[in-house]
């Protein structure tokens, strides 16, 4: 099977992409939990079909189109792969706004990033450091969990509830990741 992209020739590709989800451009139905298998595979083939080769002989115009629909899915590939991304890709379609403005009116939620933040900062053992993360993948599995209940009823206030959550404890992950590493270099050195 070859796209035969001369079909796009006299559409204005652009407003297209403006109204193409990255779940619409792999051909997947917006859900936040996804088959990351089904995911790859519909990548790979359009990868395939889109690959430059593919459009040597074919006419300038359909070779940049082949081009641009390759960034898009590459964009939709990695944002359906991180899970904030996804869950901003379903709040876009859901309507909400996204931002971290509510942060600020939810004590419940800076008090838990507070004390993630305090828990991090006084490690001082690779066992200490491992139950840390290990508490901390649990805590973003639940979220995980509640975001996509949230999806299923598309109840805006606790879609971003817990979008915002879920991108704190990410983040939190991700300086527990660097903590090491650089503990580790001290330790090194």
């Amino acid at each position: 099977m070859s796209l035969d992209l001369s079909q796009f020739m006299d559409v204005d590709i652009q407003k297209i992409r403006l109204h193409a989800t990255p779940f619409a451009l792999l051909a997947l139905h917006p859900a936040y939990k996804l088959d990351m298998e089904l995911v790859e595979r519909h990548y790979l083939i359009l990868q395939k079909e889109l690959h430059p080769d593919r459009f040597a002989h074919k006419s300038a115009s359909e070779s940049q189109t082949a081009q641009m629909m390759t960034s898009w899915i590459n964009r939709a590939y990695t944002t359906l792969k991180d899970p904030v991304l996804r869950a901003e890709a379903l709040l876009r379609i859901a309507g909400c706004s996204i931002t971290d403005e509510k942060t600020a009116g939810d004590s419940d939620l800076l008090s838990e990033i507070m004390e993630w933040r305090q828990k991090l900062q006084l490690l001082e053992s690779e066992p200490a450091y491992k139950e840390f993360c290990h508490e901390l993948q649990h805590s973003i599995k639940t979220c995980e969990e509640n975001f996509h209940q949230a999806w299923e009823t598309r109840n805006q206030q606790t879609l971003q509830a817990h979008y915002l959550r879920l991108c704190y404890l990410i983040k939190t992950l991700k300086q527990a990741q660097q903590h090491t590493i650089k503990a580790a270099a001290v330790v090194g050195a």
